[in-house]
């Protein structure tokens, strides 16, 4: 599903965000080509209003003549130029002549006769100026200090002549408001964004947690785990109005459909198990009787003949009785009953019960357990799973080599047992369906006993993991959790052993 989300995701996300941003971009460059139009506007304006002051005067006969012995006409026409630029909040007022060379300024750094080289990018703007008479306003742009610089320039004439310009400068304070602007939309867009993506996750969450619900109910029914409903209010709650409600719904029903289904043929196993159990136990008898009066007879041939034909008649009896025994076991459901257990003792038992079976396949089993370490199991159901992958390593081994590895070990948060033989191996084709119910490569074989191993272990949380290479052997993995709230069985043993006011 996290596919599913990411899709929605980039689906309503990535669109709306690039939106968002586009309209943010849009915005400012609207916002700042109207703040420069207007900045032009404005310094046109000081500019043409200095200019034409000038023009025609005595400030411009003395301006045409301008050398730098005419300290005091400099002098003057600097103050005024102050006085202009204090009142209009400009950043810088100066006059130059054709060669670009500074005459008055506001900027007590700049010499008389200096190369203003600043205004050499607005050359364009400047030529037009002297030649045509004209105010015009040159491209805004930054320094090297990241400052923004904007100048308007308007002719200075005498006698029908331009004889100078004058420069107006744009002050520091109406970049900052274009600053401002630009922060405050890129602030106001990068929010947006932030909101579109909350709203988007919100929305793809809420739109997908019905799927989610199924898909987890999918992979539990998977897993085996029919009890669990489909979600807390699956009884009857969806409505079948919207899509999902109704493959909610659906789903429930087949669930509980599977249940329903699945009791009735454990019932129904269980009822042919106990029926089947009955004449043999009845057979048995009568087998352990017939044995009996043939013992009591001569010791001729024939009769040892007919012995041997019953012992052979009571081993099938013990193998129909082990059959039923796994069917009882697959269609139980009984709940575990945990206890904290070493793992060094609990193993050795196991080997002391399949020990028939260890020298009927002519093996020998090696152990490498981890000093101390402790399990928390369901001893009963656990020594049965662990038997089960023993007797099939044993018969795996008739055929190649007779050693059998159990080992035990820690791995983070769990403990894991491993049973390793060198046998005969298993076909990669047959891995696959070596777990299912009622599969089998052997001639005698109810197919039920790596099925119920693996139930076993998966409904201790764990996992059965089996890795097997023909010819080579076959390695039968348990990772099991293990639980440090679990009492040690030896601890409830003693609690128990002492009788209620035994101490008075």
């Amino acid at each position: 599903m996290h596919s599913l989300r990411a899709r929605l995701n980039t689906a309503f996300v990535l669109p709306t965000a690039a939106i968002v941003i586009v309209l943010v971009a849009v915005a400012y460059v609207a916002a700042r080509q109207g703040l420069e139009s207007e900045l032009e506007k404005r310094l046109e304006e000081v500019a043409q209003v200095i200019a034409v002051d000038m023009s025609e005067g005595i400030d411009a006969a003395q301006i045409s003549r301008l050398d730098e012995s005419m300290h005091r006409v400099r002098s003057r026409l600097a103050d005024r130029l102050k006085q202009i630029r204090d009142a209009t909040e400009v950043q810088r007022i100066f006059i130059f002549d054709i060669e670009a060379r500074s005459l008055v300024d506001t900027d007590e750094e700049s010499a008389f006769g200096e190369t203003l080289y600043r205004i050499q990018a607005d050359r364009t703007e400047v030529g037009r100026t002297f030649e045509d008479g004209v105010a015009t306003t040159g491209p805004l742009f930054q320094s090297e200090d990241g400052q923004f610089h904007k100048t308007a320039y308007a002719p200075i004439s005498y006698e029908g002549e331009t004889v100078a310009a004058i420069g107006v400068e744009a002050s520091a304070t109406y970049f900052d408001s274009l600053t401002r602007f630009a922060t405050v939309l890129t602030l106001l867009g990068a929010l947006g964004v932030i909101v579109v993506i909350g709203i988007g996750v919100w929305f793809s969450r809420l739109l997908v947690r019905p799927v989610d619900t199924v898909v987890d109910a999918a992979e539990r029914l998977a897993q085996g785990n029919l009890q669990t409903p489909v979600a807390a209010g699956a009884g009857g709650r969806w409505s079948r109005t919207e899509e999902l409600d109704f493959l909610m719904a659906s789903f429930e029903e087949m669930r509980q459909a599977i249940v329903e289904r699945d009791q009735q043929m454990k019932m129904m196993l269980a009822g042919i198990a106990h029926e089947v159990r009955n004449p043999l136990g009845g057979m048995e008898l009568f087998c352990g009787l017939l044995k009996e009066d043939l013992s009591s007879l001569d010791s001729g041939s024939e009769t040892q003949k007919q012995i041997e034909m019953v012992e052979r008649i009571e081993r099938e009896i013990n193998y129909l009785e082990r059959l039923v025994d796994n069917f009882l076991d697959f269609a139980g459901s009984t709940e575990l009953s945990r206890e904290r257990i070493d793992a060094r003792e609990f193993i050795d038992e196991v080997l002391q019960v399949s020990d028939a079976d260890i020298r009927k396949a002519n093996c020998y089993m090696q152990t490498e357990i981890e000093e101390g370490i402790e399990l928390t199991v369901d001893t009963g159901r656990l020594r049965r799973a662990l038997i089960n992958v023993i007797r099939n390593a044993c018969q795996a081994s008739q055929k190649g080599d007779g050693a059998i590895i159990i080992r035990c070990f820690c791995s983070d948060e769990t403990r894991r047992i491993e049973v390793v033989d060198h046998g005969t191996g298993i076909a990669k084709e047959d891995l696959e369906q070596l777990c299912k119910p009622f599969y089998t490569s052997r001639e005698k074989g109810s197919g039920l006993g790596l099925a119920l191993t693996r139930r076993i272990v998966e409904e201790h949380g764990g996992e059965l993991m089996i890795e097997s290479e023909p010819g080579q052997g076959t390695t039968v993995s348990f990772e099991l959790p293990f639980d440090e709230e679990v009492q040690s069985s030896q601890q409830e043993v003693k609690a128990e052993a002492i009788p209620e006011g035994w101490l008075g």
